[in-house]
């Protein structure tokens, strides 16, 4: 009985070594393409951030590029291990989210000949109007809005168009991959764009509900942390605005790791 006790032991240790040791297979990380931040597995802003997550978390990750209801769809079936990029304003299905690495900013995008150069600031001046959304996730603020004719199309190229040619009035789009793409199609004349956003939210990574996916979570959430405490973010970003809030981030994190000299937007101070 001592011996049959002892070797049930044994076992049992042994499972949970296992069970608490970290993953060593790669990581499949799915992301919906997004103008600028996500456009090829080895292109994109948010690409070169997990590139420094991987190196810092000494992790192998495998990224794939889908369009927006695929990606989300794959991964919610299980096909991959992350999804890269989700707004924290939208339903989020079961997974484990990470810490804050980015904000997005929705900004209004409009016909510069219909309301003139400036006169769009809010949601409200929209009324009435035909108004185009990409295929990502946006704020119940923006879809419940019932005075707004609201249109979705594929991506926010064509919404750019579509404004272009008279079949959309505005658009409201992710500051960065907005003002990316109406650069490259030459719309700056034609398309203004509000300065401050009408939302703005967190964008997290969401891992798979499991044993992997809580350690991967640790790691990334440390990595995050320690690229904002650096200024790595903020040379990613470029801008102040864009940065997750240091608060929620330590919230997530134990005492230890908290770095005493954490200053986030240090590169900003002499601009």
């Amino acid at each position: 009985m001592l011996l049959l006790s002892a070797a049930l032991g044994c076992l049992l240790m042994l499972t949970g070594h296992v069970l608490a040791a970290p993953s060593t297979s790669p990581i499949r990380v799915v992301f919906p393409y997004i103008p600028l931040m996500a456009e090829s597995k080895d292109h994109g802003v948010f690409i070169d951030m997990y590139a420094e997550i991987a190196r810092r978390s000494e992790t192998d990750v495998i990224i794939d590029i889908l369009p927006v209801r695929r990606a989300a769809q794959d991964f919610i079936s299980g096909k991959y291990d992350a999804l890269g990029a989700y707004p924290s304003l939208s339903e989020i299905p079961v997974s484990l989210a990470s810490v804050p690495f980015y904000r997005r900013e929705n900004l209004i995008f409009y016909s510069t000949d219909q309301f003139g150069h400036g006169n769009v600031t809010k949601l409200e001046d929209l009324d009435g109007t035909r108004v185009g959304l990409a295929a990502y996730h946006y704020p119940d603020y923006i879809l419940d809005r019932e005075e707004l004719n609201l249109e979705r199309v594929p991506d926010d190229a064509f919404l750019l168009r579509m404004i272009a040619s008279n079949r959309l009035d505005a658009a409201i789009i992710e500051r960065f991959s907005g003002n990316h793409v109406r650069k490259l199609l030459g719309l700056e004349d034609t398309i203004s764009v509000s300065e401050d956003p009408v939302t703005s939210e967190n964008v997290l990574i969401l891992f798979k509900a499991d044993l992997a996916g809580i350690e991967n979570r640790k790691a990334f959430n440390k990595a995050i942390y320690e690229m904002l405490c650096d200024g790595s973010l903020a040379k990613l970003f470029g801008r102040a605005s864009l940065l997750p809030d240091q608060e929620i981030i330590e919230r997530e994190l134990p005492a230890s790791a908290i770095i005493s000299d954490c200053d986030p937007k240090a590169i900003f101070a002499d601009r």
